[in-house]
């Protein structure tokens, strides 16, 4: 399993990314992550990219995968993750909201 993010975890993340703890805020979510999906299962591989999923770095990064999930949060990221995935031939799957309306 590979896992694209550039930032670190904020508290204002938790509510709704819920594989970062409040004991995880400033880590890397690459790190983060890796570290909340070993806790389930040790067996995993977890590759960690900590940059920004860009037009120069998209094709190698999803070369090596067989199913991309998309859990992107703009819609340039996700036109160019769809773009990517139909030009190397990998499924996309959508793993994140549109939008959050509070009630």
């Amino acid at each position: 399993m590979g896992i694209v993010d550039a930032d670190v975890v904020e508290r204002s993340n938790l509510q709704r990314q819920v594989l970062h703890t409040t004991d995880r805020v400033g880590m890397p979510k690459t790190a983060s992550a890796a570290l909340a999906l070993h806790a389930l299962n040790p067996d995993v591989q977890v590759h960690e990219y900590s940059e920004r999923l860009t037009v120069d770095n998209v094709m190698a990064l999803f070369q090596d995968y067989e199913v991309i999930v998309d859990g992107s949060d703009n819609f340039p990221t996700r036109y160019l993750v769809n773009d990517a995935a139909v030009l190397v031939g990998k499924p996309v799957v959508h793993g994140s909201i549109f939008q959050l309306r509070a009630r």
